[in-house]
């Protein structure tokens, strides 16, 4: 019969067994630790003293960088379950750092722990065997080789999924592997396929002799070669061009050349990119040489970098010349510090450019070209330059200046004999007056108003000839604005019975400016203002002085005019139009004579209208200033 084994020797066993263990009171939440034995001693770099009689967790407090695993908690939970279940429990794989003895530093652990109850006589939890394995070794490499999957299965699936050939040469001339991609590029229709079609089917015999000349020996002597070669397609016979990367796979142990590893991008797709874009180059070349216009394109710093033939054709100049800044000695010297300014105003600003300008014709003619650009910007929102065109507008020019010429002429030839007629009418007049033909002097004054009517359309015309070419005479002086309105209002309220023009003028002292100019403006607008009124009492005429400026604003209460026409209200001809056209007679020049008179004397011109309520016209000059 076996005899029990003594106390003393189960102590001894207890003290001397490798399996590290700590004896624990169940006195939760303190869980005071009665005894340890050596092993638990040497894994923890510990002492009996400092251990026994102590709080299993005042011995071994929590890592406070450690807030993620909560080793404590868990602890506890399995203290418990042991203690309440009466049956042993473990826990595996958990962190539970252990301290730096003599330092505020914890050195990284981890454990596989048991925790088994030590019952009395009468089936109670006395104590229970705390007995942790120092698992941190094993579990650091379960956390690499996890670490090593991840990053093989992140390799294989970018291999798969790679739009590029990706393959492993073996050294007898077979490929071991060929990703998806791959192989739709080269025609394997299986990976077994793969393995057992050597590398010379896949080359034109030539290509394949290149190959096992430079390639592969290169790739072997230096452990890498890049460049671009021919492969062919194994079941159609193409044979298209690659860019390949290639390099030597060696034997971890030996050192030795066990593979050759290659990515190939098949370059069909961006050689036909390239031709496309050639094509389209080509194609574009064409146009703009075949353009009737100078076409042109500057950088974000304004210089030069296109011109078409078109415009070296004109202009004699190389494309030399104009990339280098030099495109502004086509034009004529009169014009070509207007030309520049605007351009590099323009650059300076990014805005519409637009200027007309005359340039030497290489067969010596002088041209006049009007050059426009607009700003271009690139998708991220930056400044890329600018792109225009220079049109000729010689022949424009030409018939402007005809049309001028016929309009002045026939102003001129009309002005004599209406004047004349006038003469003739006013002494009819008397004439029948004297004699108490009232009826007829009544017809006789109705056809001189008409007279008047076409007195003023002789001079509006004369006015536009001699606006077109620059011969409009100013003769600026200083005079009192208001009083000139106020003489004007008093003459044009005469002209009227159904209006009442009322004088809103504030005080805005003297102007320097032709006082005639500016009064046949005053006139139009309020004459305009009658005529385009018909059904209203009153116009109102407002006068003041703002930011330095004298502003005279005319307001009626009459059609109006659409928005969209606003902007072409001060050009020549324009006529309101609508149903009510045939009402209000005119050449449409009245408008276009005042603007251009505001403008030459240094102000500005503009309106604000809504159709059936009426319009105000308005013009600011500057105050007097005669060294303006």
């Amino acid at each position: 019969m076996i005899k029990p084994i003594p106390g003393e020797e189960y102590r001894d066993i207890f003290y001397n067994t490798s399996a590290a263990m700590l004896v624990i009171a169940p006195d939760g939440p303190v869980y005071t630790i009665l005894d340890v034995n050596q092993a638990y001693l040497n894994s923890t770099n510990t002492t009996r003293e400092t251990l026994v009689g102590k709080s299993v967790f005042g011995a071994f407090p929590a890592n406070p960088t450690d807030a993620e695993s909560k080793n404590i908690e868990r602890t506890i939970d399995s203290f418990e379950q042991a203690i309440n279940t009466k049956k042993a429990h473990t826990m595996y794989n958990y962190r539970y750092d252990i301290p730096i003895r003599g330092t505020d530093a914890f050195e990284e652990r981890y454990w596989t722990t048991s925790n088994t109850p030590i019952l009395d006589p009468e089936g109670n939890v006395k104590y229970f065997l705390h007995s942790p394995a120092n698992v941190t070794e094993l579990y650091k490499l379960g956390e690499r080789e996890n670490k090593a999957k991840e990053e093989q299965q992140k390799l294989l699936t970018l291999v798969a999924n790679s739009v590029d050939l990706m393959s492993i040469l073996n050294m007898d001339g077979t490929n071991s592997y060929i990703n998806e991609a791959g192989r739709n590029m080269l025609g394997f229709e299986s990976e077994e396929e793969v393995a057992t079609t050597p590398i010379a089917d896949l080359h034109h015999p030539d290509d394949f002799a290149y190959v096992q000349r430079e390639v592969l020996p290169n790739v072997i002597r230096e452990g890498r070669w890049t460049g671009i070669m021919k492969v062919r397609h194994l079941k159609t016979g193409e044979i298209f061009p690659v860019f390949n990367s290639c390099i030597r796979i060696d034997d971890p142990e030996t050192g030795t050349p066990m593979a050759v590893g290659a990515v190939m991008r098949d370059m069909r797709p961006e050689i036909a990119a390239k031709q496309a874009l050639a094509d389209s180059e080509h194609l574009l070349r064409n146009i703009t040489t075949a353009a009737p216009t100078g076409l042109w394109m500057a950088d974000e710093n304004g210089k030069i970098n296109y011109v078409n033939q078109t415009w070296l054709d004109w202009t004699g100049l190389t494309y030399e010349d104009c990339t280098a800044g030099r495109w502004v000695d086509a034009v004529v010297a009169e014009d070509k510090a207007n030309a520049a300014e605007a351009f590099t105003s323009s650059i300076a600003n990014r805005v519409l450019y637009q200027s007309e300008f005359r340039i030497n014709h290489v067969d010596g003619t002088v041209h006049w070209c009007i050059a426009n650009g607009s700003p271009q910007y690139r998708t991220d929102g930056t400044f890329a330059g600018y792109i225009g065109a220079c049109v000729d507008i010689t022949v424009q020019k030409q018939l402007q200046q005809q049309k001028d010429d016929f309009i002045g002429i026939a102003s001129h030839e009309l002005k004599t004999p209406v004047t004349s007629v006038k003469a003739y009418t006013q002494v009819l007049e008397r004439m029948l007056l004297k004699k108490g033909e009232t009826v007829e002097a009544s017809m006789i004054s109705r056809m001189d108003l008409q007279l008047n009517r076409l007195t003023s359309l002789i001079g509006d015309l004369l006015d536009v000839t001699k606006i077109n070419t620059g011969k409009l005479q100013f003769n600026d002086r200083e005079f009192d604005f208001n009083e000139h309105v106020k003489e004007l209002i008093e003459d044009l309220q005469r002209t009227t019975e159904k209006h009442t023009l009322i004088e809103d003028l504030k005080p805005t002292g003297m102007v320097y400016g032709d006082k005639e100019r500016i009064g046949q403006v005053i006139t139009n607008l309020v004459t305009n203002a009658i005529k385009y009124s018909p059904n209203a009492g009153k116009i109102i005429i407002h006068s003041a002085i703002e930011n330095n400026e004298v502003t005279l604003c005319v307001q009626d209460f009459g059609i109006g005019i659409p928005q969209e026409n606003l902007g072409q209200v001060f050009e020549q001809f324009y006529r309101v139009s609508g149903t009510m056209q045939h009402t209000f007679p005119g050449l449409g020049l009245g408008l276009y004579i005042s603007s251009e008179i505001i403008k030459r004397e240094g102000g500005r011109i503009w309106v604000t209208s809504k159709v059936g309520e009426g319009s105000t016209f308005c013009f600011a000059l500057p105050i007097a200033n005669p060294d303006r």
